[in-house]
């Protein structure tokens, strides 16, 4: 059982796995793979000088049988002289609240986020987790069996940022009894494992033999399948994060803000893989969504209109003209603009517009220059067509104005920054400078027609947007 017990290590290691002094989280369930794995790091820890803790989450769906599974956890560490946390989830409550999960999902999050947490509390390096060879074929046909990708197919990693290593993903079921039996070490059985309700278990039981029969091997090479797809998927990834950055307007934690017509000329194949990108991002989850929601995020940013939203699993698509904003539904409210009073701009005078970090300038001059009309940051108005009692100020709704180049027709702000696409976003963000008379310049984009310079105008004044940290155009 040594030499069973220094293989595996030369594996640990060849994948790096584990290093030296490493402060390790063992999740420890009862059953064979982890009593296996537990043993294994005892058998390593003066080796490696680690330190052990040793975690058994109770979810509390088995009732009595999962009291005894903690308490065989428990007297287990003790032989060992392995310090144990003991862990109680409340997995029903967790259910109720989130609908249209399975229990079993509900379960495993609410585990993944239990190790991390104490990952963090204690200051460890490594969560250790018993899946096995085995573990990993199951995986691999459950998500065939859901039409999954390269992603889905490329099964379990051996090792997950930050924390995750599961040692014996190389290793096989019926090694690790071996191990376990030529130890006559005990553990527990999960008497739900033999449960036909859990699609698991069906692939287990009633799948895998069959398949056997065609090939003897094919844990082994399911096994090996999903490592090849497993690195195909990382190059994959390498590329479309590249291509994402090229698309990506802003981001924040919980929210990406991406370029729809960038994001639908890439390929179909790299677009999926930045919706994926982008889920594992503002989800913060470990798992990736079904292909059809995938499809669906894609048909809405490709064929959707402007207004249109889809939320599904807590992720929140929402496409406002060119702009496609992924955001978590429960850590975001997309475009809720904060509102500010109005602003006053003297001549001459400077003000400073928060919301973009722009400056606006107003001066008196004596005369167009020649290029003015090319000049979008700076607008020049006839002084006497208007009281010079101006203001700095956020478009409200009824806001109207005359645009320049119209022949004088009136149209709402609102419609105004249909037309020319504007981000609902941004609209909160333009700076519209006001006179008692009305709107004269919508900053950056248009001025008003009632107050053009013209051959009889004698007095000029020009207002200037300065640079600010909206690094795009107001457009």
């Amino acid at each position: 059982m040594v030499r069973f017990e220094q293989q595996v290590l030369a594996r640990v290691r060849q994948g790096k796995l584990l290093n030296q002094q490493d402060r390790v989280l063992v999740a420890v369930s009862g059953g064979p793979d982890s009593v296996a794995l537990l043993h294994l790091f005892c058998a390593w820890k003066t080796a490696l000088n680690l330190s052990l803790l040793v975690v058994h989450v109770n979810h509390g769906l088995r009732g009595e049988e999962s009291d005894d599974d903690a308490s065989f956890v428990h007297t287990l560490c003790g032989q060992l002289d392995v310090p144990c946390l003991i862990q109680r989830l409340q997995v029903k409550q967790a259910h109720q609240e989130r609908k249209g999960e399975s229990i079993q999902s509900v379960a495993r999050a609410l585990r993944y986020e239990t190790f991390t947490q104490i990952a963090q509390d204690h200051g460890l390096t490594k969560v250790a987790l018993g899946h096995t060879r085995d573990d990993q074929a199951e995986t691999v046909l459950m998500w065939m069996l859901r039409g999954a990708g390269s992603v889905g197919l490329s099964g379990m990693a051996a090792f997950r940022a930050p924390y995750f290593i599961r040692p014996l993903l190389d290793v096989s079921r019926a090694d690790i009894e071996t191990y376990l039996l030529g130890n006559q070490w005990n553990y527990r059985i999960d008497s739900s494992n033999a449960s036909p309700k859990y699609r698991r278990n069906r692939i287990r039981h009633e799948l895998l033999p069959v398949l056997k029969q065609f090939n003897p091997n094919i844990v082994r090479v399911l096994s090996r399948q999903s490592a090849i797809l497993r690195e195909e998927s990382a190059y994959l990834n390498q590329v479309a994060s590249k291509a994402l950055a090229s698309v990506m307007l802003r981001t924040d934690v919980d929210e990406v803000v991406v370029h729809q017509k960038k994001i639908s000329g890439l390929s179909l194949a790299i677009q999926r893989r930045v919706v994926l990108l982008i889920y594992r991002q503002v989800s913060q989850a470990d798992s990736h969504p079904r292909f059809d929601f995938v499809e669906s995020v894609l048909d809405l940013m490709n064929r959707g209109r402007s207004g249109g939203s889809l939320e599904l699993h807590g992720f929140r698509v929402y496409r406002d003209y060119e702009e496609i904003h992924l955001s978590a539904v429960s850590k975001k409210i997309p475009f809720q603009p904060l509102s500010c009073a109005p602003i006053q701009l003297t001549i001459p005078g400077t003000i400073l517009w928060e919301w973009t970090g722009q400056t606006i300038e107003a001066c008196r001059v004596e005369h167009l220059p020649q290029a003015w009309k090319a000049e979008r940051s700076c607008a020049y108005f006839d002084t006497d067509k208007f009281t010079q009692d101006l203001v700095v100020r956020q478009w409200e709704s009824g806001d109207f104005f005359y645009p320049f180049g119209m022949n004088g027709q009136k149209k709402k702000i609102q419609d105004f920054f249909s037309d020319i696409k504007l981000s609902q976003a941004r609209r909160s963000n333009v700076p519209l400078v006001v006179a008692p008379e009305g709107i004269i310049w919508v900053g950056g984009l248009r001025t008003d027609h009632r107050f053009r310079v013209s051959s009889e105008t004698q007095r000029i004044i020009a207002l200037k947007l300065g640079s600010g940290f909206d690094a795009q155009p107001l457009t």
